[in-house]
């Protein structure tokens, strides 16, 4: 039976609820919201580990005066950041 919006009610592609408003071939919110926390908890584990080595590498690497550490942490933040987003955004496209 169509709403009465006009708008189709159409089945997730996961679970195949019908919800109206959606797009075909998209995923419902709770599909949606359950896909966008595995994929942060994938790229917070993915992050971690990318700033562990970049901390590593840092501490190891970079010589002892205060700016050199300075621009040291300011790119293990910026590697926790950017590894996160990337790997955020990877895993919504990979994960089921």
């Amino acid at each position: 039976m169509p709403s009465l919006s006009g708008l189709p009610e159409v089945p997730c592609v996961r679970c195949g609820r019908r919800i109206r408003g959606l797009g075909w071939g998209e995923l419902c919110p709770a599909c949606l919201a359950e896909r966008k926390g595995r994929a942060r908890r994938l790229a917070n584990r993915i992050s971690l580990a990318a700033t562990v080595l970049m901390a590593a590498y840092v501490t190891l690497r970079v010589p002892a005066t205060s700016m050199a550490r300075l621009y040291g942490a300011i790119a293990v933040l910026a590697t926790y950041i950017i590894v996160r987003r990337i790997a955020t955004a990877i895993g919504m496209e990979y994960l089921k």
